[in-house]
């Protein structure tokens, strides 16, 4: 069947609808602008309607805002005065007020007469929990620094009970702080948030297993009352006896243009007027909280259904709407774009599950639409006719003269500098022979000879431990301008290629990883396979050598085990000063001014193969997690390794590891803390 018998088919147009909408949404479901309409998504679920809790409660919030600060007497460049903080608690302990959540640091001693009346206020209490801190939280879920309790006097009149007033950390870039999901902590028991301990306390049933929460908010001014601190303090008695008080700070500047450390951003921000003003950190703790106490957060469908449902909607609209007359076509488009919000907004309503329906109300119906508005004739037009093209070919390097091995041509592999055969030696052992040739580096030789020492300097180094390929044999320069030399042969990928030496290809870690669902590997593999290539390097560095090209390509499976490969960077390390070769692979070198080539660049880039390999992203997007990855199982595994990922790949060398060995080691305490056997 020609072409133009396919174009005038009657299946044609819809099938080609059909697959440009389900393609469409799909790729905006992968893609980084896709995360930006699922967010959208989820923000425009709050323009609709105001969620209400759906089991009663009596929170009220105490806000140190800028009516309190003028009536007390305070200032925000300084603390906020601890008797102030005594009195307060002390009236809502005479109220009986049954729990009292503090979102206010209390670190270093004072007053010692104040601190010792704000100590005995915090005994007086039911419930009281404090905040802790941490340092440097870059990713959900990853303890990345150290966790900074209160003072113990503090700690212990409170019962110790505290938590860490931290939410979803919103990315760097990010100027106005968006607050959309939960903080999963990978172990709540250990490294409590303060709204999980507060609901603990308030008697919610809650599940250890860290998962995706995404916050439902209860309208611009939440699901609670807001009162001043000086009004707190002078209300009647009794007045807090049932209810749960969250005391926090309150923005100076209303608008999510003025930056300040404890202000962020709600799906109301971009409304008009007041309703768009920022909120303080203390109002997220309290949705959480309410979100903890009455079951109400948000969960994104799982990702099969998602993928599923945008299978199903790019065929319906892809399909049916070029079947109908471009005016029925246009109105059904449209109507079907509502309905489809409609359920969207409806769904998280009456249920806690949600989905980004704007892909398919801003990506797949347009992409049908525009599919069959377009006239029949212009979508038919006939093939083009083929492109001749001239092939330039380069110089046909000379077949390496090895007599004690039985070379099999055409080879196997080509890169920059050479070409891979597959060999036999003397006694049948099947080996490669990778041969580097001269005319490679034009007129140049000092990189060739470089290579050649580079080699020399691996081979006995290459037989003392597992983790590195073995190089067996490395040849002289020879005159007519190339050397090789002979390694270990890798995993096939598929057996029986004996029978065609040509048709070998060797199972490195980039076909495994593709083989795997998701293109990510199981977090008790990665572990394994990334402790052995730690162990490699470690074992390399000390060597006084770098590999300078980790990536997943580049490491070969052995009879199973992982082994670092293509050794032809590999050089003596030098002080970054007399480093003057840019070598290596983008997404796995690290960014510039920091020269590759060091330990520390070879330590980066077994970071960023560690979160490829963990994640199923490319580097260009790290530190990006897939929103699809916290809803798969494996994920309260994943996170242990995040801490490791993020210090590994850190872009100021001082705060990355600065050996092998200390990665090494957080990577062997991890494989303990998940698979103990």
């Amino acid at each position: 069947m020609n072409y133009r018998a396919i174009t005038e088919h009657k299946f044609y147009r819809p099938a080609m609808g059909a697959a440009l909408a389900v393609l469409c949404g799909l790729a905006l479901w992968q893609m980084p602008l896709g995360e930006k309409w699922a967010d959208a998504s989820y923000d425009s679920l709050f323009r609709f309607g105001t969620f209400g809790p759906r089991v009663g409660t009596n929170v009220v919030v105490i806000f140190m805002d800028n009516v309190a600060y003028a009536e007390l007497g305070q200032t925000r460049e300084g603390h906020w005065d601890r008797s102030l903080h005594a009195k307060l608690l002390n009236k809502l302990a005479d109220d009986g007020c049954p729990l009292v959540v503090v979102d206010v640091f209390f670190r270093s001693p004072d007053n010692e007469e104040k601190d010792k009346a704000l100590a005995g206020a915090l005994s007086r209490l039911t419930n009281a929990v404090l905040a802790a801190r941490t340092v440097d939280l870059e990713q959900p879920g990853a303890l990345a620094g150290t966790v900074i309790l209160p003072n113990p006097a503090f700690l212990e009149a409170a019962r110790t009970n505290w938590g860490l007033g931290v939410v979803n950390p919103p990315a760097k870039s990010d100027l106005y702080k968006f607050v959309r999901r939960d903080w999963p902590s990978p172990d709540p028991e250990r490294y409590p948030s303060l709204p999980w301990t507060a609901a603990r306390l308030a008697g919610a049933k809650l599940n250890d297993v860290p998962s995706g929460r995404w916050l439902r908010y209860y309208g611009p001014n939440g699901a609670w009352l807001s009162l001043s601190y000086y009004l707190a303090l002078a209300k009647g008695s009794n007045y807090f006896h049932d209810k749960i008080v969250f005391i926090g700070n309150k923005p100076s500047k209303p608008s999510p243009g003025d930056p300040e450390e404890d202000k962020f951003s709600t799906p109301y921000t971009r409304l008009p007027g007041e309703a768009g003003e920022s909120v303080g950190g203390v109002e997220i703790l309290a949705t959480s909280f309410l979100n903890l106490l009455n079951r109400d957060w948000l969960k994104q469908m799982p990702w099969p259904a998602e993928g599923l449902l945008f299978i199903v909607t790019g065929t319906l609209f892809g399909g049916g709407l070029c079947l109908l007359r471009r005016g029925a076509a246009f109105a059904v488009g449209i109507g079907a774009a509502l309905a489809v919000a409609i359920a969207g907004v409806g769904l998280s309503y009456f249920t806690n599950l949600w989905f980004p329906w704007l892909i398919v109300v801003g990506g797949q119906v347009p992409c049908a639409l525009a599919w069959a508005l377009v006239p029949a004739k212009v979508r038919a037009q006939p093939k083009p006719a083929p492109v001749k093209t001239i092939m330039l070919k380069f110089p046909e390097e000379r077949l390496p003269d090895a007599p004690e091995y039985e070379v099999f041509d055409p080879p196997i592999g080509q890169g920059g500098f050479g070409k891979v055969w597959i060999v036999r030696n003397a006694i049948g052992q099947w080996q490669a022979l990778k041969a580097v040739y001269q005319l490679k580096f034009g007129d140049n030789t000092k990189p060739y000879e470089a290579e050649f020492n580079g080699i020399q300097r691996f081979k006995p180094v290459s037989e003392k431990h597992a983790g590195l390929l073995r190089v067996d044999l490395v040849s002289k320069m020879k005159p007519e301008g190339y050397f090789y030399y002979v390694m270990e042969l890798g995993d096939a990928q598929a057996p029986g290629w004996e029978q065609k030496p040509a048709s070998y290809r060797p199972r490195d870690l980039e076909y495994v990883r593709k083989q795997a669902e998701g293109r990510r590997l199981p977090t008790v593999e990665t572990l394994r396979i990334v402790t052995i290539l730690a162990e490699a390097l470690d074992f390399l560095h000390r060597q006084g050598l770098t590999h300078r090209d980790i990536k997943p390509s580049n490491v070969i499976f052995v009879n199973g085990r992982p082994k670092l490969a293509d050794v032809g960077l590999v050089t003596d390390i030098r002080a970054p000063e007399l480093i003057s070769t840019m070598v290596g692979t983008l997404g796995y070198m690290p960014p510039p001014p920091e020269p590759p080539g060091t330990p520390q660049a070879d330590i980066f880039a077994l970071g960023m193969l560690l979160y490829v390999i963990s994640t199923g992203r490319d580097p260009g997007f790290f530190p990006d997690l897939a929103t699809t990855l916290m809803e798969r199982s494996g994920y309260p595994e994943f996170i242990r390794l995040n801490a490791i990922i993020l210090r590994a790949c850190q872009p100021d060398i001082v705060q990355r590891y600065q050996a092998a060995a200390e990665m090494l080691r957080d990577l062997q305490e991890a494989s303990r803390s998940i698979d103990p056997a």
